[in-house]
């Protein structure tokens, strides 16, 4: 697994950008638990992340744009293919921002304006001009709905190594009884204790993984079939089904709308 380390922020400026960008690891890379006094947006490019602050977990999916209050704690695992585009906000404007966090799905402004703040020509913006900018990005904000995709994390280390595995080869066909001698323990349980820490299933948290690893393929202009089958789905019609019933729509028709 490799560890990202975090950029520091430079506190009088307005926005500090950096970036993340990494070849898939086993089990993700993994970014550890910290906290920090400015505000952050990440701008996902490429991959899933997972984000955990306190008891939540969320997802940012391709194409999202994530919050993340000053003062809260937090860590991060990204699977599959490692791109962002990352800015700390300067804490005495984060007022402006939700109190809480937040992801949004991007457009073609927000794109734009966060390869302003981040790009190779970011240095020559005049700070005036930087917070005209922010301004524009905060309104388009305010016009894009929340998108909350929640996928709970048990506690146990043992459950969230089985999870993180699951996230990272949605692939893998073994059932219950072999990954209760993976870990160690009775299927029974293994089923028990995972219901009791995420308030669902083992197979219908390991379904919704699935499906979001195959939203993370379609995001990046993968086929219908192609992230269906990716994720250990015997058949597209399969897929298709599961899909629109978590997300309420088909895969195509769900992109459209997104888009």
């Amino acid at each position: 697994m490799l560890h990202v380390a975090i950029a520091p922020a430079l506190p009088d400026v307005l926005l500090t950008p950096f970036s993340v960008q990494g070849r898939r690891e086993s089990k993700g890379i993994s970014v550890p638990s910290h906290v920090h006094d400015e505000g952050m947006l990440v701008l996902v490019h490429e991959g899933l992340v997972m984000v955990q602050a306190g008891n939540e977990v969320w997802t940012v999916m391709p194409g999202s744009l994530g919050w993340i209050p000053p003062g809260v704690r937090h860590g991060a695992r990204w699977f599959g293919e490692a791109r962002g585009s990352f800015l700390y906000v300067r804490k005495d404007v984060c007022e402006r921002l939700p109190a809480s966090c937040r992801s949004w799905p991007s457009s073609k402004l927000i794109e734009a304006l966060m390869d302003r703040f981040t790009g190779p020509d970011a240095q020559a913006v005049s700070p005036a001009y930087q917070m005209q900018l922010f301004d524009v990005l905060l309104e388009e904000l305010r016009h894009r709905e929340h998108e909350p995709m929640l996928l709970p994390m048990p506690a146990d280390p043992r459950l969230q190594d089985l999870a993180h595995t699951l996230l990272d080869t949605p692939e893998d066909t073994a059932g219950i009884e072999e990954w209760a001698q993976r870990l160690n323990m009775s299927s029974r349980t293994l089923m028990r204790r995972f219901r009791q820490e995420t308030g669902v299933t083992l197979g219908r948290w390991r379904q919704q993984a699935r499906l979001l690893r195959a939203l993370e393929l379609l995001c990046r202009g993968g086929s219908v079939t192609e992230a269906g089958l990716s994720v250990g789905y015997e058949s597209t019609s399969a897929f298709i089904g599961s899909f629109r019933a978590a997300f309420g729509a088909t895969p195509t028709r769900y992109l459209a709308g997104r888009g």
